[in-house]
């Protein structure tokens, strides 16, 4: 998929939301802005300032792929003591979940469990800025609604990215929303335009 007059903008306190069919180009356009992606014709600037990767700025971003990042072999101690300072690791400590699994390796948590801490993991972190692939897949209400409650959160102190099939629950918590259409970039402001596009069917 070619993308083309994309234009994307995230401050402190926003949660931008990116939704769009199988295949239209969101993870793609999450590597470019992360930096890992190279498109033919891009500018990425932090602050006003250009940069060609923005991983490689200190504390700029974290991003998490739709697969996930954890090694099978890490635990939540090895993440949280790479990514988030001790007084934020406390803090996820006090979630039952992470506490509960704070020693088990990431190949002996379920799926859900195992994205519901890499997603704290990085919104706790200490980056400005938090790209999220599919943070809500393979969880739970329960889990979906700890999460959400956690980027709301933290969208207090960094600017936050994220795109997920589970359209409600983007719509839930981001303070912006775009659809990635026909390679461009749509405002949506209301669920009926989704059925406009043909993301979802109308009723």
């Amino acid at each position: 998929m070619i993308l083309q007059d994309i234009y994307l903008k995230c401050e402190t306190g926003e949660i931008v939301g990116l939704l769009g069919r199988n295949g239209c180009g969101k993870s793609s356009l999450m590597k470019i802005l992360f930096g890992s992606l190279r498109g033919e014709s891009q500018s990425v600037r932090l602050n006003d300032k250009y940069v060609s990767k923005l991983f490689e700025v200190d504390n700029a971003i974290s991003f998490m792929p739709q697969e996930g990042f954890a090694m099978d072999y890490l635990t939540f101690d090895h993440m949280a003591n790479i990514f988030c300072s001790s007084e934020t690791k406390d803090k996820l400590l006090q979630i039952r979940e992470v506490k509960r699994h704070q020693h088990t390796k990431f190949r002996a948590l379920s799926t859900g469990v195992k994205k519901l801490i890499e997603v704290l993991t990085l919104l706790y972190s200490e980056s400005e800025f938090i790209v999220l692939d599919e943070p809500f897949s393979f969880l739970s209400p329960v889990l979906t609604e700890t999460v959400i409650s956690h980027i709301r959160k933290q969208s207090q102190l960094k600017g936050i990215f994220l795109t997920d099939h589970m359209f409600q629950s983007v719509f839930e918590v981001c303070t912006r929303n775009y659809l990635l259409y026909n390679g461009s970039l749509r405002q949506i402001t209301h669920k009926s335009q989704l059925e406009d596009f043909g993301y979802v069917l109308k009723k």
